[in-house]
Order: C-alpha cells, then sequence, then structure tokens
C-alpha cells in the first residue's frame, strides 16, 4: 500500500486553506486589473484626472463596505458578507466592459469596492478574512499564517501583473484593438470573482465569531477602543501616502516617462511581485527576533528612500533597479501589521479592529489618486512619489515612537500590554 501524503501545512485549519486560497483568486485577478486599468481608462479617453477620481471612488466604497462588516458582521454572520460582498462585486464587474460612461463607471467603482490602493487583493472582504483567519492556527504561529496569506496573495498578483501582458499577445495575433484585448481580460476578472464567490460559499460555521449573543458591534464601547483608533490614525497616514502611487500609476508613470509597454510594464510588475512575496516570509522570520514593530518600522523606510531613488533615476534600468528593492523591501510590514493588530485586541474585538484599520486606510486612500493625479499633472511626474515617501518615514518613525513598548504575548512573558478603555 501506498504511505499516505503528509497534508501541507498541517497548523492551519480548513477554513484557513480556505480563506488563502481565495485571496489568491482575488490577488490575481487585481493584479493583472491593476496593471491594466489606468492604461484602459485613458484609452477610453478619460482624462489623467477622471482616473483619479476613478480610483477614489473604489476606494470610498471599500470604506464604505468595511465600515458596514465592522458593525454587522457578528449580526449577520460573516460567511454571508464574504459571499454576498465578492457577488456585488462579480455583478458590478460588467459595467467595466459593458459602458464608456464615466459617470457610470465611476458609480460602478463605488459599489463594487474597486480599490486597489491596498495590495494584493485588498477590499472590505479583507477584515472578515484577517479576523476569521487569527483563530485558523495557533498563536506562536500567527504571524507564520498571516505570512503565508500574503506570500499566497503576493505571488498570485505576480501572475496577474505577468498576465496583463496578454492583450499584447491579442493585438499581435488576432488583430485585436488595445481596448478589444483589455475587455478580454476583464472578462476573466468576472470569473475569477464567481470563483471566489464559490470559495467563501465552503467556510464552515467556524469561521464566526463566540460572542455571547452579541449582534451589533460598537467599535467606540470596546474595551481596546484606544488601540484600535490610534493604530486606525496611523495607518490612516500610510494608507494616503500610499494611495497616490498606486501599481495602475507606477505603470502609467512607466510607460509615459521611459515608453515602456504592456510587455515589458507586466514583466517589471511581475518581478516585483515575486521580490514582494519572498520577504514577506523573511518578514515573519525576522519578527521572531526583533519583534512586530520593530520589524515594520525598519524595513519600511529604507524601502520609501528607495522609492525616492526610483522617481529621479535619470535612466530606465536604474529607475526599475531602485523599484525593484523597493518592492523588495515595502510589504514586509503588512503580515506584521495583521498578525500585531489580531494579538493586542481580545478575540471578540478583531472584526472591529480590522474594519477599522480598513476603513481608516480605505478613508485616507480615497483621497489620495486624486491627489496624486492633481500634484501630477500641477507639479510634476516626481511630485506625488516624494510626498508619499516622505510621508510614509513621518508614519514609520511615530507608529515606533508610540508603540515599541506595546507588545504581542509572545514576545513578553508579561500579560499583554494593550493602550486601551480599560485604564
Amino acid at each position: 500500500m501506498l504511505a499516505r501524503l503528509p497534508k501541507p501545512l498541517p497548523w492551519i485549519s480548513r477554513d484557513g486553506k480556505v480563506i488563502i486560497a481565495a485571496r489568491g483568486v482575488r490577488g490575481f485577478a487585481q493584479g493583472t486589473v491593476a496593471v491594466l486599468i489606468a492604461i484602459y481608462l485613458a484609452d477610453l479617453g478619460f482624462s489623467l484626472v477622471q482616473v483619479g477620481a476613478f480610483f477614489s471612488a473604489g476606494v470610498a466604497g471599500s470604506a464604505f463596505f468595511a465600515f458596514v462588516v465592522g458593525l454587522t458582521a457578528e449580526r449577520v454572520g460573516r460567511r454571508r458578507l464574504l459571499v454576498g460582498i465578492s457577488l456585488l462585486t462579480a455583478v458590478t464587474s460588467l459595467l467595466l466592459v459593458l459602458t464608456n460612461n464615466f459617470v457610470v463607471l465611476t458609480v460602478f467603482a463605488f459599489f463594487g469596492a474597486f480599490s486597489l490602493a491596498g495590495g494584493a487583493g485588498a477590499g472590505p472582504t479583507q477584515a472578515l478574512e484577517q479576523a476569521s483567519l487569527a483563530d485558523a492556527a495557533p498563536s506562536s504561529r500567527r504571524t507564520d499564517l498571516y505570512a503565508v496569506n500574503n506570500i499566497v496573495a503576493t505571488a498570485a498578483a505576480a501572475l496577474g501583473s505577468l498576465a496583463a501582458g496578454i492583450p499584447t499577445l491579442l493585438q499581435r495575433f488576432m488583430g485585436l484593438e488595445q481596448v478589444s484585448a483589455i475587455r478580454v481580460i476583464l472578462v476573466g476578472l468576472i470569473v475569477c470573482l464567481v470563483v471566489l464567490t464559490t470559495l467563501y460559499a465552503l467556510l464552515s460555521p467556524a469561521i464566526e465569531a463566540r460572542t455571547g449573543g452579541q449582534t451589533w458591534t460598537n467599535p467606540l464601547r470596546l474595551p481596546s477602543r484606544r488601540i484600535i483608533f490610534t493604530l486606525t490614525g496611523l495607518f490612516a497616514v500610510d494608507s494616503f501616502a500610499g494611495s497616490m502611487v498606486l501599481q495602475s500609476l507606477v505603470a502609467y508613470w512607466f510607460n509615459t516617462k521611459f515608453g515602456l509597454e504592456l510587455a515589458s510594464l507586466a514583466v517589471i510588475l511581475f518581478g516585483s511581485q515575486v521580490l514582494a512575496a519572498v520577504s514577506l516570509w523573511l518578514a515573519a522570520k525576522i519578527s521572531n527576533r526583533i519583534g512586530l514593530i520593530n520589524t515594520m518600522v525598519f524595513t519600511h523606510i529604507p524601502s520609501s528612500l528607495f522609492l525616492l531613488a526610483a522617481t529621479f533615476a535619470p535612466t530606465v534600468w536604474m529607475a526599475v533597479l531602485f523599484w525593484q528593492l523597493r518592492s523588495l523591501l515595502g510589504q514586509m510590514d503588512v503580515p506584521t501589521r495583521d498578525s500585531y493588530t489580531m494579538a493586542v485586541v481580545g478575540p471578540s474585538e478583531r472584526v472591529a479592529m480590522a474594519s477599522m484599520h480598513l476603513v481608516g486606510r480605505s478613508i485616507a486612500g480615497t483621497a489620495g489618486p486624486s491627489v496624486g493625479t492633481a500634484l501630477w499633472q500641477g507639479v510634476s511626474a516626481s511630485a506625488p512619489f516624494a510626498l508619499c515617501a516622505g510621508l510614509k518615514i513621518a508614519y514609520d518613525v511615530a507608529l515606533w515612537v508610540m508603540f515599541r513598548n506595546v507588545r504581542p504575548p509572545e514576545e513578553t512573558k508579561e500579560p499583554t500590554t494593550r493602550v486601551s478603555g480599560r485604564r
């Protein structure tokens, strides 16, 4: 008889694996669209400011739905919300293919929560996933779990970025115009969202919070409200800065400044996603040695300096090199941040923490694309990149000063130190 093969990652529960798989599907879809969407909207005749408004509407929609999730998750149910939001996004995504009307597309961006600001596969379902994952592995492996989750999402987004080169092949071998070729890929986005909805439907009732009959959640009355809202404010600054240089606008920047075509952009952004995926696992290992907050801060500051270097690089190869170095360090704070925010609040507060975090990032990120494109047109193409780097460095310094002594349980033998309303 053949020996039974060991299960991969046995320390992760079945629901945890389903959530990670769903994050991968979402990451692949958004990784593809992130490269194409700004170029697609420009090909439809929209101005750069209109493109920024489209992204701002998407981020605003993500903030709205994240707020709804924070209030209703324990009453409606996490699984129902995951299925409902992803299905709504799939239905509204049809409008990207069916209409060229800017107002209609902007409304779609809002109700579809079409947000590309938060990284691979970001969106209002992220808060539900993050809170549900916290119980999908032993606490000693929580940061490793979030690292695996983000590695899968980033690797999928990398493949998605590479798939963004398919329109070039469709143009070359099928004679399609660029707009029509991109629309073929957008149909694939809808298919991915249907698959995503199916995966969420497979989750078990075990992902629901055990709140002892609690229904509505009021974040203002939670014991850990102080740490929730302080971190939310800090993360909002980081989100505002990052949303000024969305990957779609970075692709557009390489396209307009150096004349790089879609095929080249796909390879460059694929490489940056691969480097980010590698760094996510390294972040989990580094944090075991120097702590979650130190890992977040001391890898993030150099990434901002590399962004500045890429912005002012005189040649394309230097810009690509610095961008890739920035990608290697720029996402190390993601699994550590996810792990930290889930560790320093109580289990029943995790959805609220994740939702308020996402709301804050999304509200701040709503203005980012519009501010970035306005600076681009009114000052220079370098202005949003420089401001982004400066704000991110300021955020990192503030985070370290305020929270370097607020440690999760695994970093101290003492009871968890929390900045909460219990004092």
